[in-house]
């Protein structure tokens, strides 16, 4: 009864986790709808759509793959993903990737937008106010400038006349660097997805060479550390939303690790009495 209960709290905390990811899935389709009003005022063309639904569109296809992932190695069994519904399934996990890849590109065009800044041309904020520019406050956050708020901005200024912002020198650094962590994040997490597709994939596991799997755990746990590391460097100097969802995942993915292990479990086994049965012990073997 014991052994019970700790497999029912496990569950309960597993799917916590899980919705308190979709939860924030919503608050950053919040923080990109207010920051794209800043940055797209005249609208926004469906080809940049990336670029100011980055963080929604990526935390959206996540959670999806991640739900499709909990169905495929824990709820469903081997024979039921053998129908239609495991070509569902995989079709849509497809889906999913296009789209995290797609928002992968949105992430480095938003790094390398920062990059189009330049020294304002003229250091006072108050006349750039007149021409109704934006004042760029943290990364993916942004306010209006106005006669009210300009007087106080006495640092060095950069502008960029293709998204209409100014932005303070310390600003502007600390929300590039900021925008290269998402980048960094997002590449390493593309790189966890492809290991661990291959441990879900045992057929196409078993192409590559035994020391492969001790490989790809190494590769995992030093990938799981850059990610860890980015969402220090989110609490330190980002919002605590950032911080906060890149430790979920991190809680989130280690359940899927668990699943998978579980999943390997009676695999091996199989395997083993497979073996045992195509070559039994030989009657003149040293032990007898």
């Amino acid at each position: 009864m014991l052994h019970v209960n700790r497999l029912n709290w496990f569950a309960v905390f597993k799917y916590l986790v899980y919705a308190a990811l979709i939860v924030n899935a919503a608050l950053f389709f919040k923080d990109d709808w207010e920051a794209a009003s800043h940055l797209f005022r005249d609208g926004l063309p469906l080809a940049r759509i990336i670029e100011g639904f980055a963080a929604s569109i990526d935390t959206a296809a996540w959670v999806i793959l991640l739900l499709l992932f909990e169905l495929e190695t824990c709820q469903l069994s081997e024979e039921v993903l053998t129908r239609p519904i495991g070509l569902v399934i995989r079709g849509l996990r497809v889906l999913c990737y296009g789209v995290i890849v797609y928002a992968f590109t949105g992430y480095l065009g938003k790094a390398l937008g920062f990059g189009l800044y330049a020294p304002a041309a003229i250091p006072d904020a108050c006349a750039w106010a007149m021409k109704q520019f934006s004042l760029l406050v943290e990364l993916d956050e942004y306010q209006a400038l106005t006669a009210g708020n300009c007087a106080g901005i006495t640092g060095a200024l950069f502008i960029s006349e293709q998204t209409r912002t100014l932005a303070e020198a310390g600003t502007l650094i600390q929300a590039t660097r900021l925008a290269w962590v998402d980048v960094v994040n997002a590449g390493t997490w593309l790189l966890i997805l492809a290991l661990l597709e291959l441990d879900v994939r045992p057929g196409v596991k078993g192409l590559f060479p035994g020391w492969f799997a001790t490989a790809s755990r190494l590769a995992k746990y030093l990938l799981y550390a850059i990610i860890a590391g980015a969402a220090v460097y989110w609490g330190i100097f980002g919002t605590l939303l950032d911080f906060w969802d890149a430790f979920l995942w991190i809680a989130a993915f280690v359940f899927i690790e668990r699943n998978v292990w579980k999943l390997d479990e009676p695999r091996v086994i199989a395997k083993e009495e497979t073996a045992k049965t195509l070559d039994p012990p030989s009657r003149h073997s040293r032990r007898s």
